[in-house]
């Protein structure tokens, strides 16, 4: 090349190399790749987990080498999702929320939302979940009207709402209008209500607290529905007692096993409303890993037998499996023991114990310093069920709170109640002992609650319901 044509190309070199790389230019015509626009508190990180992606992934999809270097209003390619295009965002699953639900109330065929999301099975889509839809489904502000079919599905209800049966079939996404069973919850076009994707008909709502269970912990579920309801449930195996808490508000309680493996669990409902018609509703709930302490510990070996343990468990089950509807307590429970010992604790609820290297269990209350003597006093209003001496929990108290929650007191000297009597709080109810098999003397208190012990602690720091 002559030094002139070198000295006539070199400027356009030098721009080439001052200039940023074009982005790739998407062809007229090519549906445009799925994408969403970061927003104030986003990390890469953050954004990978809710889209459900590999970071690293991500990252290289989008040509980012610093992870930090991310920025409000960034566009973001989300990578693996063919057949999808647009901006997304996410929307978290409530408990009511179901497949044909959401994609009702957003107008999305289920199949994209079963694309999007990988869904295999409608067990997925527990509480909790990050859901991604397209942002225009989820800026969605108008939401059809949900109601509950009768015993003739499709032409009751549309002659009930002066509806067309075809347009109702077609509304909901049915093949004809033979498609829709009794008990089906489908929504009304040309109305809307507050936004809600619930699968629950129209003014009947539940909600779970907290959206993830917790082992050795109380979850709790209300039920908005006609007073004259009969309402069952069931968490897992453990059937689930709802009591009518306020006008038109139901609600159940129910503890979850200190030792239950982590992972999703079935939560159902059943509803039979006054007019005779009914409504079933599944949803799976998360539980998640407590955060107990492990300890080793050395007894006599005359103070371990398993199989004995298992049988006094077996005993208190029996003891505290009816759930009654009279509600005794008010508010948080109190402590059983008067201050400075309500505070001094020489074992946790929930601590895994390895006992001689023998046996493992955990520890299913909340043990109160004390000596021989000290006072007991009830935490909260209720009915003594049980009183009387058992091998090693020694001389045990049992109280009927209601509503399917009780409270046990072991290891007494003295029992100063009787099977049967009402109690209110605050009552002295027996003293501090060192009976059955204890190296020392201290109160053992526990809580159950739907035939299973919670942590004490959860009961002394917050009110139930």
């Amino acid at each position: 090349m002559s030094s002139k044509r070198f000295r006539a190309v070199l400027p356009l070199l030098l721009l080439s190399l001052l200039l940023p790389a074009a982005s790739p230019v998407r062809a007229e015509g090519q549906p445009e790749a799925p994408y969403y626009i970061v927003q104030p508190g986003d990390t890469l990180s953050a954004i990978a987990y809710r889209f459900g992606v590999d970071m690293q992934a991500l990252a290289r999809a989008n040509h980012i080498a610093n992870p930090a270097d991310l920025k409000i209003g960034q566009k973001l390619v989300i990578p693996g999702l063919e057949g999808v295009q647009g901006r997304l965002s996410t929307r978290t699953v409530t408990f009511g929320d179901s497949l044909l639900g959401l994609s009702r109330a957003l107008h999305l065929p289920e199949n994209t939302l079963v694309r999007l999301n990988r869904v295999v099975s409608p067990y997925q889509l527990f509480a909790g979940r990050s859901l991604i839809v397209p942002i225009a489904a989820a800026q969605q502000q108008a939401f059809p009207q949900r109601v509950l079919t009768g015993k003739r599905p499709l032409l009751e209800t549309a002659l009930a709402h002066g509806q067309s049966p075809w347009a109702l079939a077609l509304a909901n996404q049915l093949p004809g209008t033979w498609a829709a069973l009794p008990g089906d919850v489908i929504t009304l076009p040309g109305t809307s209500s507050p936004p809600a994707a619930s699968a629950f008909p129209q003014n009947m709502t539940a909600q779970v607290r907290p959206a993830a269970w917790i082992q050795g912990r109380t979850g709790e579920v209300r039920l908005q529905a006609p007073a004259k309801a009969q309402i069952t449930g069931a968490f897992g195996t453990h059937p689930l007692h709802f009591f009518r808490w306020k006008a038109q508000t139901w609600v159940a309680l129910q503890g979850v096993f200190a030792l239950a493996s982590p992972g999703l669990y079935p939560l159902t409902l059943q509803v039979a409303l006054p007019d005779g018609r009914a409504f079933r509703f599944g949803q799976a709930v998360s539980v998640q890993r407590g955060r107990y302490a492990y300890e080793r510990l050395v007894v006599p070996a005359g103070l371990l037998n398993p199989q004995l343990n298992k049988e006094e468990e077996a005993r208190f089950e029996a003891l505290t499996a009816p759930a009654t509807p009279t509600r005794y307590w008010q508010g948080r429970f109190k402590a059983p023991e008067a201050p400075p010992l309500d505070a001094c604790h020489p074992s946790y609820f929930g601590t895994r114990r390895n006992y001689n290297d023998t046996f493992y269990w955990y520890h299913t209350g909340l043990d109160f310093c004390g000596k021989v003597g000290t006072p007991i006093y009830a935490p909260a209003e209720g009915v003594v069920v049980f009183v009387g001496q058992t091998e090693i929990h020694g001389n045990v108290t049992i109280i009927n709170h209601g509503w399917g929650v009780y409270t046990t007191y072991c290891h007494q000297s003295e029992i100063l109640v009787r099977k049967g009597q009402r109690v209110h709080t605050g009552e002295l109810i027996g003293k501090v002992g060192r009976t059955g098999r204890v190296t020392g003397p201290h109160l053992h208190w526990e809580v159950w609650v739907g035939d299973v012990p919670v942590d004490p602690q959860e009961w002394l720091g917050r009110a139930f319901p």
